[in-house]
């Protein structure tokens, strides 16, 4: 009974480090696909000039995984005019946060970019949306190297400290 419960909580100890290591590998994905999605966003409000709910649709069908949910919710919840869109927006980016291997400094960059959409003329937008991209970017940088340093780490992490625990219950 006592080897099944070592090779449980080893197992266990394995199975965190790997989700640690996988959701550090996730997190660049992400995070690019939330910069394709803003350079999408910038193409259809300066050049296409449709209105923000068919901009996130557009999105939405180019992407894929959380960040195009994220926009897919946007939009449907745009049809509902009675709700304040930095309202829409908050909750949104809160759920991608959660669904995603997002950390809470990209929640506050989209936050912050979320205050100013569709408040400004194109020109201010641009702008608004190049500042965005260079926040995500230096996030980008920081995950890929945190992906690098402690990707493999991890796992191994994981299985040392099981063994580890289960060395200190014999």
């Amino acid at each position: 009974m006592k080897w099944i419960g070592v090779l449980l909580l080893i197992s266990m100890s394995t199975a965190l480090g790997w989700e640690w290591g996988k959701a550090l590998k996730q997190r660049p994905k992400h995070i690019q696909l939330l910069l394709q999605s803003l350079q999408i966003l910038e193409a259809e409000m300066v050049y296409s000039q449709v209105p923000l709910q068919e901009a996130f649709y557009v999105i939405s069908d180019k992407l894929r995984g959380p960040v195009a949910a994220f926009y897919q919710e946007l939009a449907g919840e745009l049809e509902n005019k009675e709700k304040d869109f930095n309202d829409i927006w908050k909750a949104s980016a809160r759920r991608l946060v959660g669904q995603s291997s997002l950390q809470k400094s990209e929640l506050e960059i989209l936050l912050q970019f979320g205050r100013t959409l569709g408040q400004h003329d194109i020109e201010q937008q641009q702008k608004h949306l190049k500042l965005t991209n260079i926040y995500l970017e230096e996030q980008w940088k920081n995950a890929t190297e945190r992906f690098q340093t402690y990707g493999k780490l991890s796992n191994v992490l994981g299985l040392l400290c099981g063994i580890f625990l289960a060395l200190l219950f014999i």
